[in-house]
């Protein structure tokens, strides 16, 4: 029997347009009335309000989750981080220094961010943050960076892939240090310890609720949502996913703007 579920955000939860569809919305509400729990499992930090203008009413529906893949987990009103070492993102950020255009940003812990290039006025909105939430990007936010992304133009709206020699030489910096996930069709590179990912995270928090593999379902579309996909019995993939991704899921669902998530959570879970 499921009694937990967990949900990737940006296409999987979310529409395209960033909201929750209706029919998301009162789906979750049936599976919190039978009394099951209800997670996130999200690259984004927990800047949910800021970010994506969530209210009491959306933030009601869960009862916790994991945040920047799972380096970030809040459960019963607790957080605890895990930080990358210190020199692995010092080596980052001299990788990505020669390079003009390229953009690099560090989330750190309490929610504040060091950033390569000064943010445009209108880009404190899409981060969920304030100006004085912004550190220097110096030694002292590198001991405390919970994940690194690396990109182009902005992270929303970024057009251009990273080179590919960029993400080698990143993944010869990484090595079994830091889990590497090159996601959005290949335009932005998220960076997190190896210790954490969003399947040992949304493992980490089942033994903490006492709950069996086999009880939880996990949803996802991209590639840093692989993992959990695959760990869990009840992976199920948007509809929207890289056809290569949706390949390797026995299970697949509508797209997340064809209310893949109710259609799932009725057709194929059986949860309402």
């Amino acid at each position: 029997m499921i009694r937990a579920l967990f949900f990737d955000l940006d296409g999987t939860l979310l529409t395209s347009r960033k909201t929750l569809a209706d029919s998301t919305r009162t789906a979750l509400q049936q599976c919190q009335k039978q009394g099951i729990g209800l997670f996130l499992a999200t690259a984004r930090a927990p800047l949910l309000d800021k970010m994506l203008g969530w209210t009491e009413a959306e933030f009601r529906l869960f009862d916790g989750g994991i945040y920047c893949n799972g380096a970030c987990e809040k459960l019963h009103g607790q957080t605890h981080y895990i930080f990358l070492p210190a020199p692995l993102v010092t080596r980052c950020v001299q990788t990505v220094n020669p390079i003009p255009a390229l953009h690099l940003a560090l989330q750190l812990q309490e929610e504040r961010h060091a950033f390569n290039h000064p943010l445009a006025a209108a880009a404190y909105g899409q981060w969920g943050i304030a100006p004085q939430s912004v550190v220097p990007l110096e030694a002292s936010a590198f001991c405390q960076t919970v994940k690194i992304l690396i990109y182009f133009e902005n992270l929303i709206d970024s057009v251009t892939p990273l080179p590919i020699s960029l993400v080698e030489s990143c993944r010869q910096i990484c090595q079994d240090q830091a889990n590497i996930y090159l996601t959005d069709q290949g335009k932005v590179l998220q960076i997190s310890n190896s210790r954490t990912s969003k399947y040992q995270s949304i493992d980490h928090l089942r033994h903490q609720l006492g709950l069996q593999p086999d009880e939880i379902a996990v949803f996802g579309d991209d590639w840093n949502d692989l993992e959990m996909l695959t760990g869990f019995p009840h992976g199920i993939v948007m509809g929207n996913a890289d056809p290569e991704l949706r390949r390797q899921i026995r299970c697949q669902t509508r797209s997340n703007d064809e209310d893949g998530i109710a259609w799932a959570l009725h057709e194929l879970l059986g949860l309402i």
